[in-house]
């Protein structure tokens, strides 16, 4: 089999990218994968010593003849970091498995990845393979494994073919969904915001490299797959990093049940879609909530 690399952007977390490593040792894979990891660099004094804490953990960990630490002098943030380190990866390799430091991973997340990468490397209409499933009842949907018409950030995988059509001008993907009218179908017909968040791009208000992701493989009719369990638990979603205030609706529980993988020649299903649009119509109000109590939170601090 050919094994992806495993692309990790770090920053200044010790203790979940701790999560992160126990996790990937478990799976039975991960010796042989090539780890590549992206560490940006600090915006202060005490981000910088976090961060050279993190760096000396990471090379007491990584197998040296299979790793590569690229180590950031300068901030980019998480977008340019991720952006810049796809581009990297691509020039080297035809596919990758894509982590952030802030997740956790079944024993079977690297089977399923590189299996489902190896199956659909040559399928053009299909953008990504994700690792993460929202915490809904596994008997909803259609298969163990099926296709949205959606991509998710959190554990995936892509292909240097795919990552081809990413397109970085957030201005000129909402034209293009302004001019076929397709914000509705963009928000996936359930009210969740990423049509906002792509105009926020715009304005400056987040620099969310997964909206224009998802916006460029969304204009390309392109699905991504998903698992009925999923293989990924995000543990940063506790209010300790920069991009995601604590919130619990996204919790799920981490599949310890592989079945095996076998191609599905059929992409989105009307009936998966309707699952996943009744889950962001339920989470709306309370992720509200959580905005507001943190809200509350941060000014009382």
């Amino acid at each position: 089999m050919n094994f992806a690399p495993i692309i990790i952007f770090i920053y200044n977390r010790l203790h979940h990218l701790d999560r992160l490593f126990n996790s990937l040792q478990r799976n039975d894979l991960f010796k042989k994968s090539k780890v590549l990891i992206f560490s940006d660099g600090p915006k202060n004094q005490i981000d910088k010593d976090k961060i050279n804490k993190v760096r000396e953990s990471l090379k007491k960990r990584l197998i040296p003849k299979n790793s590569e630490i690229i180590e950031n002098d300068v901030n980019l943030g998480l977008s340019r970091n991720v952006i810049g380190g796809l581009n990297k990866t691509f020039q080297i390799y035809d596919r990758a498995i894509i982590l952030e430091d802030d997740l956790e991973l079944s024993p079977f997340f690297l089977n399923y990845m590189n299996d489902a990468l190896n199956l659909y490397e040559t399928s053009e209409n299909v953008a990504s393979i994700s690792g993460y499933m929202y915490p809904i009842e596994p008997k909803k949907f259609s298969n163990n494994y099926f296709f949205l018409k959606l991509i998710e950030s959190w554990g995936w995988g892509t292909w240097k073919r795919a990552w081809n059509i990413f397109e970085n001008d957030s201005l000129q993907l909402k034209k293009k969904i302004d001019e076929k009218q397709l914000a509705n179908e963009f928000n996936f017909e359930s009210g969740i915001s990423y049509y906002k968040m792509l105009t926020d791009n715009i304005n400056g208000l987040n620099d969310s490299w997964a909206v224009r992701w998802y916006a460029s493989t969304f204009l390309k009719n392109m699905n991504t797959l998903f698992p009925s369990k999923s293989f990924v638990k995000n543990i940063g979603v506790d209010d300790s990093g920069e991009h995601c205030s604590y919130t619990t609706v996204y919790d799920t529980l981490v599949n310890f049940d592989y079945k095996k993988l076998e191609k599905n020649h059929s992409l989105e299903s009307l009936s998966d879609r309707l699952v996943v649009q009744s889950f962001f119509r339920k989470i709306k109000y309370k992720r509200y909530l959580d905005n507001v109590i943190n809200k509350i939170k941060n000014f009382v601090k």
